[in-house]
C-alpha cells in the first residue's frame, strides 16, 4: 500500500542518519573515558543510548499518529495467528540454539575468553558489575523495541516507498549494519546478517513483536556472557547452579 510522504518523514530519516553518524563520535569518547577509568562511564553511556533510542522511536510513533497512517504499515497492526506462530517459532528456534551455545561456552571458559577477544572494540560495552548488568539489560530491551521500530518499521517503510520491497529490504538491512560501524568494520557484516534475520522474523510474522523479542534476547544473552567472562566478582560465574541454567 502506497502512502504519501510528509515533510516529517524526510526529517526523521535525516535525524536518524545524523544519530548514526554521531555514534562514531560518541563511542570513542566513551572508550577514552573507560580507558581513563572515569567513574560511571559505562552506565552514562547506557543512559545516553537509551534516551536517544526512545526519543527517535517516539518521533516515529508521533509521525504515524499525526499522519493518521495504518499501523500495519509499520508492522504494528494485527496479523494472522498462523503468521505470528511462524514468527515466534523462529524466535524459539534462535533461543534454543543460543542457549545450547551458551551452555557450551560456559562449560569451556577458554572458548568464552576467545569469544571476548573476537568482540574487539565492542568488549568495553559489556557490563562488569551487577549494577552495570541491570543497565545493559535496560539497554538491550530498549534496543529490541526501538531499533526494530526504527529499522524494520520506519526505515523499511520509507525505503520501500522510494525503491520497492527489495530496495527497502536492502537499504534497511545495510543501514542497520552500518549503524554498528563504530564497533569496528568486522561488526558491520555480522550485524547486517543479524538484521536480515530480524527482517525475516518480522515479515514472516507480519508483526514487529517477535523481532523485538528476538532482538532483545540477542543483546541480553550477549550481556550475560560478557558479564560472566569479564566481571571481576568471582560470583559472576557461580551465582547459578551450573552451565545449563537459563540467563537472567
Amino acid at each position: 500500500m502506497h502512502l504519501p510522504f510528509v515533510i516529517w518523514d524526510h526529517v526523521l530519516f535525516i535525524v536518524l542518519a545524523i544519530a548514526i553518524a554521531l555514534t562514531h563520535w560518541e563511542y570513542p569518547r566513551f572508550l577514552r573515558a573507560e580507558a581513563a577509568r572515569t567513574p560511571g562511564a559505562r552506565p552514562r553511556y547506557y543512559a545516553v543510548e537509551i534516551v536517544s533510542l526512545w526519543l527517535l522511536a517516539a518521533g516515529a510513533i508521533a509521525l504515524w499518529i499525526t499522519a493518521r497512517r495504518p499501523w500495519g504499515a509499520l508492522l504494528l497492526g494485527g496479523s494472522a495467528p498462523w503468521r505470528l506462530v511462524i514468527g515466534f517459532g523462529l524466535v524459539g528456534a534462535y533461543l534454543w540454539l543460543a542457549l545450547v551455545q551458551r551452555r557450551a561456552l560456559l562449560a569451556r571458559p577458554e572458548r568464552l575468553a576467545r569469544l571476548m577477544k573476537v568482540l574487539g572494540n565492542a568488549q568495553p560495552l559489556l557490563p562488569r558489575t551487577r549494577g552495570e548488568r541491570g543497565g545493559f539489560a535496560a539497554l538491550s530491551i530498549t534496543a529490541g523495541i526501538c531499533e526494530e521500530l526504527l529499522f524494520r518499521g520506519f526505515v523499511l517503510w520509507y525505503a520501500t516507498m522510494w525503491t520497492g520491497p527489495i530496495g527497502g529490504f536492502l537499504i534497511s538491512s545495510a543501514l542497520f549494519g552500518l549503524m554498528h560501524l563504530y564497533l569496528g568494520a568486522p561488526h558491520v557484516p555480522r550485524t547486517t546478517i543479524i538484521g536480515i534475520f530480524f527482517y525475516v522474523v518480522a515479515v514472516s510474522a507480519g508483526s514487529l513483536l517477535p523481532a523485538m523479542l528476538c532482538h532483545a534476547l540477542v543483546d541480553l544473552l550477549s550481556g550475560d556472557l560478557g558479564y560472566r567472562a569479564l566481571a571481576g566478582d568471582s560470583s559472576a560465574t557461580t551465582e547459578e547452579s551450573g552451565p545449563a541454567s537459563a540467563s537472567a
